[in-house]
């Protein structure tokens, strides 16, 4: 962790955004505290991706349809039955599922969810965001990372970081048959 002041910053800016992009968080303090801090884009990603998941769990363990004893019952039961369970888990969130104002998702994203979960022959991760859209993720065995934002749109939003560092953003048509295909090439 660097600090910088904002001088500091505007004078060698290349300098402190290469720290970020190599991993080191830069830190700014402002009046008041109203501090910034400069991070990478993988950085920003994986944080959002950690609040997500914190997010769902949470929501999840608050859900009065949630057992302690369902986490066993899942992990017995298949991927597609696991995750048709977790839609309908988050069919139920109210307004503010997250603590930070998200709105509920609407019963057509639900549908539309489903009818894919249903649809697709590998199964992903899914979670829900608080953009109220459905993220499908993926994991290959070359440490590759795929996920699909499903939204209400005819299209779906990719974007797939490898092993190398190197990210990938595409648009598909939010359709089974895409997916598939798609998780096809990925695990391919």
């Amino acid at each position: 962790m660097t600090i910088a002041k904002q001088a500091q910053i505007r004078t060698n800016i290349k300098q402190y955004f290469d720290m970020a992009y190599e991993g080191e968080a830069v830190i700014v303090p402002r009046k008041q505290g109203k501090n910034v801090v400069i991070i990478s884009e993988n950085e920003y990603n994986r944080l959002n991706q950690a609040v997500r998941v914190a997010a769902y769990a949470t929501a999840v363990s608050e859900t009065k349809e949630h057992k302690p004893e369902s986490a066993k019952h899942h992990a017995e039961e298949n991927n597609k039955t696991h995750n048709l369970e977790k839609l309908k888990t988050i069919r139920s969130f109210k307004k503010n599922w997250n603590g930070n104002n998200a709105p509920s998702f609407p019963k057509r994203l639900m549908d539309k969810a489903e009818n894919l979960i249903n649809g697709l022959t590998i199964q992903p991760e899914i979670f829900p965001t608080a953009l109220c859209t459905i993220q499908l993720e993926y994991d290959n065995a070359r440490r590759d990372h795929m996920e699909i934002e499903i939204g209400l749109s005819d299209t779906a939003e990719i974007f797939i970081v490898k092993y190398n560092g190197e990210e990938i953003y595409e648009t598909i048509p939010a359709d089974a048959d895409a997916i598939n295909a798609k998780a096809g090439d990925f695990y391919g």
